[in-house]
């Protein structure tokens, strides 16, 4: 400690600076000062040109300025200090505690700024002030808060100053912690409580009072005041700050780090101190904190944990660009995180069994590694003595304008003002010294980890650690395309830290962390990046577990391409995955590539009857049924999003999966059926009607069916039953959700008639009863399950019904009519409505139905697919060759474009909702070059549609 004031005889102007260029701050100090200040002129004169901050602390301190002539510096720093706790136990209400902290501040920081350019102290001396003056105002602050709080609602009893409110208590970390504050630093601050040492009045709740109190501190410190603010405080090192209030419990705080701490909030608690409150509370969650942070062993995954937490800062090892203009002292290659990493990697690795290492501060830190045989005794001279000089060159930055940046300015004016702060003469010297020190730094660095693998993103660092992005992170981000790099960092650094529940584990954010960059590759690789990382984290975030869906990724990482791929393109497909990721498992399967038209012709067949043979019962036979169709659904589902599968292909492999499991249930249905009431009193047969009898079938379409019997004696009872349990073996949720969707409307007297049909009911129904519209949908049924002698009853019944002669205008009539109500019911929802929009699915399908029927009496015209129906009424002649040509291109496109959208989004489709890649895609499908040149072609094509339909049914 010196006795000599700070200010002196014989003080010189800062090298390469002019005194004379700042009278105007002299001239505004009172006169008796300015004549005190005399001996010092020339040297407070250049010190006010190179930092206009000092200057105008200076103007507003004039008295703190003065004594600088007479006091020691050590003096005045703790007179500063005494300021402050003196207004956290006095000050009458928070307005004079704010006013008399931001004065102790101001006195502060002018002192230290002037003991440190005048040469009375080294950095540590700097940092060393910074921190005690931090730890006062913190204090200061509690104690006041405390008490105002006391007086006013008697929310709280204070005790104590120095433990204003026992069982809470602060601790600082990062640079406060380890009594290395910068000159202008934000404190990394964490407010806890011990439940058991609390002292609040009855009936208080700390959840409730507490954060009030703390953000009550904070606002004390922080709050930008015509006298200035004191600290910028940063809560976000406390547990899971993005879930968590401002303040938490000791149990919940021990409880987070047992379970989910990860390997950077190790490294962040080295440095945590008590700085206020109960400080024997502290010492207790302290002690039990050693074991998170020192581990006598380390598994693989947390080694390579450790290994990215240094790789925060290296990107390209000693190739990587240095240039002092705009460099970053602190986290820029070679600045003084790297020295810090240097220090914290080996200190995690050894730390656990010697405890010698287990220093907070970097310098004592690299000094214990030294003598301990870890570090090199010249790489930890050569580092400390580059430590200190990239600390006195920030806090020079700070100094100009009392900014939170450790960044050397772009302007050449302004980096020569810091040389000058630094002793410099001359800017080139000074720019080679601090490109030379961060050359020497970041060569240590990159020694120490030489044989590391390099990060695994194509475009640079990706470190997701931390509570802020690094700026290689973000500039590779920005170069993989992010719009907002910072939003995607920030919703990637939630997941690395497990705030969703598919990262939860340990194990799990161990495997994202591995897989991590090539998922962000592929999002780049999209074309897209932004959305599909928005469209992935409605993925992963619904993900009720992720080991699974992370260790498989893992291990196949060719998966990844095809998965950001289907989550970017079919947020429907994206849901069900996220919902079942065991569906990530069919990806693997041979049969997920392959073409649906080289699927074997009972391959599905085959899977669905191992899969009821292994079932066990009536309930895991719906269950087994579920997971396969659900697995094949969402293999045709990829197909067609591929571009792998057409409309035809697509229909009938869903067509064909829905039959087969509808013979599948009905079997279990009927099995369930007898145990329960009795051996089948007849036989029964399946009708599919709909897009189910012309293999028409989409991603999400309904089954279309009808339940036909022939029986005797209860036999009403009984399939009514029957039919009950196969709508439920088909529709109702389990465990392994829904199967298909039912709907039974087209029996003879729909909703008001049995749900099963008697075949003689059936066969005297539709030739005599039948409305036009019924007849009209039983040109699109066939037999899909059941007993074959009762089928081949029941197709010929429907094919005599079907050729009867008919009047064709009144056919038209009432086709007419039907295509009315269906329009002024459900009108389309635009253009997108493929179906019901006018000139639509329905329109053709009207015209092809009412073909049929007017001219099944006389031709061989029945096909219940409507591409068939359209083609065999042209080849009979009843379509001409241009109108079926423009119908059935008209139905292709249609049903094509209908497929790709119920695959990847569902019904009621909003194109502004769709991906580009999605949009490109359906464009494409259309042969359009954009999605709104694609709906212009759609509403031309439909146009013509709807006038065949005028001419070939009639005008709605």
């Amino acid at each position: 400690m010196t006795d000599a004031p700070i200010l002196h005889d014989g003080l010189d102007a800062l090298p390469g600076c002019t005194p004379g260029g700042s009278a105007h701050v002299f001239e505004a100090l009172p006169e008796d000062v300015r004549a005190q200040l005399e001996p010092a002129r020339d040297f407070l004169d250049t010190v006010f040109g190179a930092a206009p901050y000092i200057a105008r602390l200076a103007q507003r301190r004039p008295a703190t300025l003065a004594a600088c002539i007479t006091e020691t510096s050590d003096h005045l720093i703790d007179q500063a200090i005494d300021n402050a706790r003196i207004a956290g136990e006095a000050a009458p209400d928070a307005e004079a505690l704010d006013r008399a902290l931001r004065m102790a501040k101001a006195d502060a920081h002018l002192v230290v700024a002037l003991a440190d350019l005048a040469g009375a102290w080294e950095v540590d001396r700097v940092t060393g002030a910074m921190t005690r003056f931090a730890d006062a105002a913190v204090s200061a602050a509690l104690t006041g808060h405390v008490r105002f709080l006391a007086a006013q609602e008697r929310a709280f009893a204070p005790e104590a100053p120095g433990n204003p409110l026992p069982g809470l208590f602060v601790l600082a970390l990062g640079k406060m912690g380890t009594g290395d504050l910068n000159y202008s630093s934000d404190i990394d601050l964490v407010v806890l409580y011990d439940p058991d040492a609390l002292v609040l009045p009855e009936g208080q709740e700390p959840r409730k009072r507490l954060p009030r109190l703390v953000q009550a501190v904070t606002r004390s410190l922080q709050e930008v005041s015509a006298e200035g603010y004191v600290f910028r405080v940063d809560l976000r090192l406390r547990p899971d700050p993005g879930a968590t209030p401002v303040v938490i419990s000791t149990e919940a705080a021990l409880n987070y780090y047992e379970n989910m701490g990860q390997t950077w909030e190790r490294a962040a608690w080295i440095k945590a101190r008590a700085c206020a409150g109960d400080f024997a509370a502290a010492d207790r969650f302290l002690r039990h904190m050693q074991p998170f942070i020192w581990r006598r062993s380390l598994d693989f995954a947390a080694v390579d944990d450790i290994r990215g937490l240094a790789r925060q800062i290296q990107t390209v090892g000693r190739r990587a660009e240095i240039r002092p203009a705009g460099h970053d002292l602190k986290l820029g290659r070679g600045g003084i995180r790297e020295i810090e990493f240097y220090a914290q990697i080996p200190q995690l690795v050894f730390g656990g069994r010697n405890e010698t290492v287990r220093l907070p501060a970097t310098l004592d830190a690299l000094a214990a590694l030294g003598e301990a045989g870890v570090v090199d005794a010249d790489v930890v001279a050569s580092l400390s003595e580059d430590y200190r000089k990239l600390r006195a060159w920030e806090h020079r930055v700070q100094m100009r304008q009392d900014e939170p940046s450790q960044t050397l300015p772009e302007r050449e004016e302004d980096r020569a003002a810091i040389a000058a702060m630094a002793g410099f003469a001359e800017l080139a010297g000074f720019e080679a010294e601090v490109e030379a020190c961060l050359r020497r730094v970041h060569g240590h660095f990159s020694d120490q980890f030489e044989d590391d693998e390099p990060l695994a993103s194509e475009a640079g660092s990706l470190i997701l650690t931390g509570v802020e992005p690094t700026p290689d992170t973000l500039e590779t981000l920005q170069k993989l395309g992010f719009t907002d790099p910072e939003t995607a960092w920030k919703r990637l650094h939630a997941w690395a830290a497990g705030r969703v529940r598919a990262v939860r584990t340990a194990r799990a954010r161990s495997l994202f962390a591995r897989i991590a960059p090539q998922l962000v590759d592929r999002m780049a690789a999209t074309g897209e990046p932004d959305a599909a990382l928005v469209r992935f984290a409605a993925f992963f975030e619904n993900l009720p577990m992720g080991v699974q869906p992370l260790s498989l990724l893992s291990n196949e990482p060719h998966l990844a391409a095809d998965l950001v791929s289907i989550i970017t393109l079919a947020p429907r497909m994206a849901s069900d995955l996220a919902r079942r990721p065991n569906l990530l498992d069919a990806m693997l399967d041979q049969r997920f590539t392959a073409p649906l038209t080289d699927d074997a012709p009972d391959g599905f067949r085959m899977l669905m009857d191992e899969a009821m043979a292994r079932a066990r019962g009536y309930e895991d036979a719906l269950n087994a049924a579920r997971r396969l169709v659900r697995e094949e659904r969402f293999r045709i589902g990829a197909q067609v999003l591929r571009g792998k599968a057409g409309a035809v292909a697509a229909g009938a492999a869903f067509s064909s999966m829905a039959e087969t499991s509808l013979e599948a249930m009905a079997d279990a249905a009927r099995v369930e059926t007898e145990r329960r009431f009795g051996a089948m009193p007849g036989r029964f047969a399946i009708l599919g009607m709909g897009k189910l009898g012309g293999r028409e079938l989409a991603s999400d379409s309904d089954l279309d069916i009808m339940i036909v019997y022939q029986g005797e004696g209860d036999a009403l009872s009984w399939f009514g039953r029957f039919a009950q349990r196969l709508i439920s073996a088909l529709s109702a949720p389990t465990e392994e959700g829904e199967l298909f969707e039912v709907d039974m409307q087209l029996r003879p007297s729909g909703k008001a008639g049995p749900v099963a049909v008697n075949v003689a009911r059936f066969e005297s129904y539709y030739p005599g009863e039948a409305w036009t519209w019924e007849m009209m949908a039983l040109t699109r049924a066939r037999i899909v399950a059941g007993d074959k002698a009762l089928a081949e009853r029941v197709e010929a019944a429907m094919r005599a019904a079907l050729t009867q002669p008919r009047d064709g205008r009144g056919v038209r009539e009432d086709a007419l009519a039907m295509r009315k109500r269906l329009e002024a019911a459900k009108p389309a929802r635009g253009v997108w409505d493929l179906k019901a929009c006018p000139g639509g699915i329905q329109d053709i399908e009207f015209i092809a139905q009412t073909g049929q029927l007017i001219h099944a009496s006389r031709k061989d015209v029945l096909r219940p697919s409507t591409r068939d129906a359209l083609a065999v009424l042209a080849a009979e002649g009843v379509l001409n060759a241009r109108d079926a040509e423009l119908l059935a291109s008209s139905l292709d496109l249609y049903l094509g474009l209908q497929q790709l959208v119920r695959s990847a989004h569902g019904t009621g489709f909003d194109p502004a909702a769709a991906s580009k890649g999605f949009a490109e895609r359906l464009a494409g499908l259309g042969g359009a070059e954009d999605l709104p040149a694609l709906e212009r072609g759609l509403e031309t094509r439909s146009d013509k549609v709807r006038r065949c339909f005028r001419r070939l049914v009639g005008k709605i």
